[in-house]
């Protein structure tokens, strides 16, 4: 830094080059956090150097950084509310962050406050095993102090209890107690957990369970923390990742416990047995309210799989289940029927004849298993052969339809959408090469819950390296993909390339949508989104109508993106690349602010999952519910 040695490295992860030569295999990757000295709004240079002193290339580079961000930095001025704009943009477009191993530090850093103190009685249910003492004393310690708390017995896996030992309590020791938390035995909670989950039944009124983040513990007792999600169906299924500390108002509790649960994961799915709206009433509390005992993951992920197939029995959605070996929570995959009706696959495509032949090669398999058709957009190809080999193919279940026009991608798949006379559509690149004969047929059981509009799949480079676990907002406020430094073995941050979740968004370069969907919503936004963020906006679309956009790493396919047209950082589409930009953010920017898939605890580094929010964003109790966009007048 300005000539002075600050830090070394190594190389110790993993990315996709971006050369030809090495686009077959992946590249090592580093990425550090200088020391917080140097955020002290001066301007500096920092130059990265190899062993042999050789700089790296496009150094030295210029950085400035706040202490808190530049918009906590003008308001330490005092009332310049003319600049607040300024800063509040330069955070979104600059962020900072801690490293998660400086978990520790961050949480002193940034005490979460409790919220407002409120007439609210708690009772505390304990389950399992675990250590019932360190449970207490951390209840002893509780800034809400009218609570009451009862250790059920041990009665198997940790999440295991009888309904009945549970409803004696609560209608004797826990008489008058308005909501109930659900824990296992041996967890730390915050000093104000319960005040902050009073606070968010104080907030949403009609909020029928609470859950918040929380820590784990390494083989070393440090702790790490679990950000989760605004409430996420999907994945609860198949992880249960809010089921292991909650709340539920005590009315709810009742009529639950009624029904007969066996574990904690049974008595959560239960919420939905009947009633899909109270999706809308389950609230998240942003930052860590407890600290997990340690736990059998394996017999969890058999509670799980024996839970999540009774609520969809329940439910009547015919499905099997099965326990996955465990990650860092329990795992389990659903695979529901895939639902009747056909499925039209759309693949643009401009001359580059032999990404296109190995496309549908590769993803014969599936087609046929599914008895799908093709719909390839010719956009002005001009190669003979690739015009002689789509002249051949124009037959049966693969048709060819030619439009002639400038590339806009939105365009070719609304035409497409229109001539296609299918329930489904998935839309695909014609760089995509699938792996197996199941990736469709997953996708499409995914698609057979009527409020799910879109599904993607885990795509990953030719190297090995994601390219695609779900679309994270927020970075460079705008979108960006998860998990571009994971390799595809690995599980992810919280296992989320193990389970299946829902996220804001997913590309276009594999999406199945429904087509009654895709033209209700009028497609993809073929007049200012032509290129870049359609499908983007086209999810967070069928997000305002109501619908979730789910993401199955259980269809893997690899995609050599942007082989057929090339990378938006060349010169001449820069330009366009920025007016699509600004119209995402216009058109999205509160969403793009408050990702509720994103917790606000987590970075907007362009690599999302990988650190801490220096500081943290708004971490106020929220629920998940339809997004909203802002009317675009033509013109703007």
């Amino acid at each position: 830094m300005d000539g002075e040695l600050i830090m070394q490295v190594a190389a110790l992860g993993w990315a996709q080059a971006d050369d030809d030569v090495n686009k077959d295999r992946p590249a090592r990757a580093f990425d550090f956090h200088l020391p917080e000295r140097f955020a002290d709004g001066c301007v500096r240079w920092l130059s990265i150097l190899k062993d042999a002193d050789e700089a790296l290339p496009d150094g030295p580079l210029p950085f400035v950084a706040f202490p808190d961000g530049l918009a906590a930095t003008i308001s330490g001025f005092g009332k310049l509310d003319s600049e607040r704009l300024r800063g509040e943009m330069y955070d979104h477009l600059v962020p900072m962050s801690l490293p998660m191993s400086q978990y520790d530090q961050w949480r002193q850093r940034f005490p979460i406050p409790g919220g407002a103190i409120n007439s609210l009685r708690c009772a505390v249910v304990l389950v399992g095993r675990g250590s019932l003492e360190s449970t207490l004393d951390s209840l002893e310690s509780q800034i809400h102090a009218d609570w009451v708390a009862g250790a059920m017995d041990d009665v198997g896996d940790a999440t295991a209890f009888k309904a009945e030992a549970i409803q004696a309590f609560l209608a004797e020791n826990a008489a008058d107690c308005d909501f109930v938390v659900f824990a296992l035995t041996g967890t730390v909670f915050e000093p104000n957990a319960l005040q902050r989950i009073a606070q968010a039944f104080s907030d949403f009124t009609e909020a029928v369970a609470v859950y918040g983040d929380v820590n784990i513990l390494a083989a070393d007792g440090g702790i790490w923390p679990l950000a989760f999600p605004a409430f996420d169906y999907e994945r609860m299924l198949e992880q249960g990742y809010c089921a292991h500390l909650f709340a539920l108002r005590r009315d709810i509790a009742e009529d639950l416990l009624a029904s007969g649960p066996s574990n904690l994961y049974r008595l959560f799915s239960a919420l939905f047995d009947k009633e899909e709206a109270n999706a809308a009433k389950v609230i998240h509390v942003p930052g860590a309210i407890g600290t997990l005992p340690s736990f059998d993951r394996a017999a969890a992920s058999a509670a799980l799989r024996e839970a999540t197939a009774l609520h969809l029995k329940r439910r009547k959605v015919n499905a099997k289940t099965t326990a996955m070996a465990a990650g860092v929570l329990p795992a389990v995959r659903v695979q529901r029927e895939a639902p009747d009706g056909r499925t039209t696959i759309i693949i643009p495509t401009r001359d580059r004849l032999a990404l296109l032949r190995d496309c549908l090669e590769s993803i014969k398999p599936a087609v046929d298993k599914a008895g799908a058709e093709i719909i390839i957009v010719d956009n002005d190809s001009t190669d003979r052969a690739t015009l002689d080999f789509l002249a051949k193919i124009n037959k049966g279940t693969t048709r060819v339809v030619r439009v002639e026009s400038p590339f806009n991608f939105a365009r070719l798949n609304n035409i497409a959408a229109r001539e296609s006379q299918s329930e489904y559509l998935c839309l695909l690149n014609n760089d995509i090469k699938a792996q197996d004969a199941d990736w469709l047929e997953e996708i499409l059981t995914r698609i057979a819950e009527p409020d799910v509009g879109a599904v993607g799949a885990l795509l990953l480079w030719p190297s090995g390296i994601v390219q695609h676990g779900g679309v994270v907002l927020g970075p460079n406020f705008a979108a960006t993909h998860a998990f571009n430094d994971r390799t595809a073995d690995e599980p992810g941050y919280s296992d989320l390339l193990r389970v299946a979740h829902e996220c804001s968004a997913v590309t276009a370069a594999c999406l199945l949508t429904r087509r009654s969907d895709y033209l209700e919503v009028g497609g993809m936004d073929e007049v200012r989104l032509t290129v870049s963020f359609n499908d983007v906006d086209y999810c967070l679309k069928l997000r305002a109508a109501g619908k979730r956009v789910v993401f199955t790493p259980h269809a893997k396919l690899v995609h050599l993106e942007s082989a057929s047209r090339g990378h938006d950082n060349q010169h001449d589409r820069t330009a366009r690349f920025g007016r699509e930009l600004q119209v995402l953010r216009s058109r999205w920017g509160q969403v793009l602010i408050d990702d509720p898939y994103y917790n606000p605890t987590l970075s907007l580094d362009a690599v999302p999952f990988s650190a801490l929010a220096w500081p943290p964003r708004a971490m106020k109790a929220r629920a998940n519910g339809p997004v909203v966009a802002v009317d675009l007048p033509f013109g703007f």
